[in-house]
C-alpha cells in the first residue's frame, strides 16, 4: 500500500516507518533530485515525461551508504505501469550509485513480436532462385559457413532506436530501445541469412546466436529486441527505417534467406571490429 502522505512529489509505501522518514528526508530529496536531473537514463520513451515516485525501501549498505529504492511511473498517464531503480547516496549526500532495475513497460509489444515474425516468413518465402547469382566478388561481409551464407552490413551506433510499428489496436505509433546505462550506445548490424544447401536449416537466433568484438578486444552480446522493446514520442532524430529484429527460432528451406537486425549495447567510445556468427554456423567479420 502506498500512503497518501506526499512530500516534494513523492509518497511512501506503508513498510517506510515515520522514524526512517523523519531521519533520511533529506537523502530522499536530494535522490529525488538528482533523479529528476538524470531523466536521459529513462530513454526517449521518458525523458520528457512528468513522473512521480514513490520510496518502497532504505536500508544501508555500509556504515557510510545508504540505499533507497524509488518505483517511478508516468504522472499523466494513469495506465503506465511503474519501473523500479535505487540511489546509493552517502552521508555526505553525494550520489555514488544509481541504477535502474527495470523501466515501465506497457503491454508486452505482441504487435510488434508478430510483425517481426510475419516480417521474417515473407522474407523466408519470397526469395527466389536469383540469390544464385549474387555477386560477392571481393565482398568481405558476405560470407559462406558449412550450410549458412551470411551477409553483413556495416554496423551502425546510434543514441537511441526507434521505429514505426502498430499497436494492438492497429494504430501506427513509435517503438523505442535505450540502452541500460547512460555510458553505453545502442549498436546495429543488419544481417541477411541465406541457404544454399541442399536440406533445411534450423537455428535459435538469441543471445549467444552472435558476440561482437570492440577494438579493445571486449565481448558483447546482442541485446532481445521484443523484450527491451517499449512505446516512444516520436524522435525522428534516431529512426531505424525499415527496422526488423533478427530474433527467435527461424527454419531455413533450401534457397530461402532471411533479413533482420541484431543489436548490441557498446560504451559510447567503443568501435566494432568484429562479429562471430555462432547459430548454426561459425562466420567472422571484420569491419
Amino acid at each position: 500500500m502506498v500512503k497518501e502522505e506526499n512530500m516534494n512529489n513523492y509518497k511512501f509505501t506503508n513498510n517506510i516507518s515515520e522514524e526512517n522518514k523523519l531521519l533520511y528526508k533529506d537523502k530522499i530529496s536530494k535522490s529525488i533530485e538528482y533523479l529528476k536531473n538524470n531523466l536521459y537514463e529513462y530513454g526517449p520513451g521518458l525523458k520528457n515525461s512528468t513522473l512521480s515516485y514513490v520510496v518502497t525501501k532504505i536500508e544501508s549498505q555500509s556504515s557510510n551508504i545508504l540505499r533507497i529504492y524509488f518505483e517511478f511511473k508516468e504522472e499523466k498517464n494513469i495506465k503506465s505501469k511503474s519501473g523500479l531503480e535505487y540511489i546509493d547516496i552517502d552521508n555526505n549526500d553525494v550520489i555514488q550509485v544509481r541504477r535502474i532495475i527495470n523501466k515501465p513497460k506497457e503491454n508486452f509489444p505482441w504487435p510488434i513480436f508478430t510483425l517481426a515474425i510475419i516480417s521474417l516468413l515473407i522474407a523466408a518465402i519470397f526469395v527466389s532462385y536469383r540469390v544464385y547469382w549474387m555477386d560477392t566478388d571481393g565482398d568481405n561481409l558476405y560470407l559462406a559457413g558449412r550450410s549458412l551464407w551470411v551477409r553483413s552490413d556495416e554496423p551502425v551506433k546510434q543514441e537511441f532506436i526507434t521505429y514505426i510499428g502498430n499497436d494492438v489496436n492497429g494504430n501506427e505509433q513509435y517503438w523505442a530501445i535505450s540502452p541500460a546505462k547512460q555510458e553505453n550506445n545502442l549498436l546495429f548490424v543488419k544481417l541477411s541469412l541465406i541457404n544454399y544447401g541442399s536440406g533445411t536449416v534450423k537455428i535459435v537466433i538469441d543471445e549467444d546466436a552472435s558476440t561482437l568484438y570492440d577494438d579493445k578486444s571486449i565481448q558483447y552480446k546482442p541485446i532481445n529486441p521484443i523484450e527491451r522493446t517499449y512505446s516512444s514520442e516520436k524522435s525522428d532524430n534516431y529512426l531505424v527505417n525499415g527496422f526488423i529484429p533478427l530474433w527467435g527460432p527461424v527454419q531455413l528451406d533450401p534457397q530461402e534467406q532471411v533479413t533482420g537486425m541484431m543489436i548490441f549495447e557498446i560504451p559510447k567510445s567503443s568501435v566494432a571490429e568484429q562479429l562471430k556468427w555462432d547459430a548454426g554456423d561459425l562466420i567472422m567479420f571484420a569491419y
